[in-house]
């Protein structure tokens, strides 16, 4: 029965991404698919990475933007598209940022509530660093409001979409090695006593797991910039519908995402409205985490 529902939820993504084509022209097919893939990194990166962080934190209210990583991605393509870099220096620029946060985190990460602060230290300066820069520079402007808010309607450059497919399997692998090991994620929603005594290798696999979380983020903010909450919301509602099967658990994940964010592309072009999807997943999100925030207090 469980997998019946499961395969609804799948031909509903499948049935959105046949509507999300057919609304657009038929000569831009390749935009289009090149839009979807973006869609599906995003999706995947941001919900699994959500589902990483808030089970190796034990904490509810954990996602990828709450902790700096996306912030910290943001600033490095904001430095890199004001100097002109090209998507080489771009990536390595994203990637000694993401490198030093990552040093941070992964140096605390004993310690949940610390860990916490220092991601939520991160987002500020990451996020005051990126306001001084507009400030400052004027050129881009729309390029960088385009990182702050989260964006699905990118067009890429030839040497762009070669990237496009390298990170669509490395996103393709990582879902696939996360699905593999699921039960180790499992795990490290315990308490570490408990993990250590069912003969989980702790440490190892909180950085790998942690790991593969920021390379997941960073990816997602190259594509689409910042698209907050979804790493939020997509990991509850798929933990409600499953509870600890997380062979579902993450294959909910998977579609929940990508039925999220076309969805809110569709409502877009349904409104015919030019604004970036990270509004409409904020808007969303704001509330849903207001009422976790609320339930956790308790």
């Amino acid at each position: 029965m469980q997998f019946v529902f499961k395969l609804k939820f799948f031909f509903l993504s499948i049935l959105l991404i046949l509507i999300y084509f057919l609304k657009g022209d038929i000569l831009l097919i390749n935009l289009l698919i090149h839009k979807l893939i973006i869609i599906f990194i995003v999706g995947v990166s941001l919900s699994l990475s959500g589902l990483i962080l808030q089970n190796i934190l034990k904490n509810p209210l954990v996602e990828p933007y709450i902790l700096g990583i996306s912030s910290a991605s943001a600033l490095g393509f904001v430095i890199s598209i004001i100097l002109n870099f090209n998507i080489f220096l771009t990536n390595a620029l994203m990637l000694s940022f993401i490198f030093m946060c990552y040093v941070l985190i992964i140096s605390n990460y004993g310690n949940s509530l610390k860990f916490i602060l220092i991601g939520i230290s991160i987002n500020l300066i990451c996020s005051s660093l990126i306001n001084l820069l507009m400030a400052i520079s004027k050129q881009d402007i729309f390029k960088t409001i385009f990182i702050l808010w989260g964006n699905l309607d990118r067009i890429l450059t030839k040497n762009e979409v070669l990237f496009l497919y390298i990170c669509l399997i490395i996103v393709v692998f990582s879902l696939i090695w996360i699905y593999f090991n699921r039960k180790k994620l499992l795990l490290l929603s315990l308490s570490d006593e408990e993990s250590l005594s069912l003969g989980l290798e702790l440490k190892k696999y909180k950085r790998v797991f942690i790991t593969i979380s920021f390379i997941l983020v960073s990816i997602s903010v190259y594509f689409a910039g910042i698209i907050g909450f979804v790493g939020l919301i997509v990991p509850h509602i798929s933990k409600i519908l499953n509870k600890d099967n997380y062979s579902f658990v993450i294959f909910d994940c998977v579609n929940i995402s990508l039925i999220l964010l076309i969805l809110a592309q569709l409502l877009l072009k349904f409104l015919n409205f030019s604004l970036p999807i990270g509004i409409i997943t904020s808007l969303i999100g704001a509330p849903f985490f207001v009422l976790l925030l609320i339930r956790y207090l308790r």
